[in-house]
C-alpha cells in the first residue's frame, strides 16, 4: 500500500551526491535515509529555536 505521507524531490550536484553517498555509507544508511534523518534533526532544531523565541 502506498504511503500517504507527502514526498519531496530535490536535486543536488554530482559532487554533493557523492558526499551524501559517502556519508550514508559510513553510517550504513541509504542516501534517502540520511537526508530524512538530517531533515528531521533540522526541523527539531528549528522548532526548539522557535519555541524559545515565543517563550521569551
Amino acid at each position: 500500500m502506498p504511503s500517504k505521507k507527502p514526498s519531496i524531490t530535490i536535486r543536488v550536484s554530482d559532487s554533493e551526491y557523492e558526499v551524501l553517498k559517502d556519508w550514508a555509507d559510513s553510517e550504513y544508511r541509504t542516501v534517502a535515509g540520511l537526508v530524512l534523518a538530517l531533515t528531521k534533526k533540522a526541523v527539531d532544531d528549528y522548532r526548539k529555536r522557535h519555541d524559545n523565541k515565543e517563550s521569551a
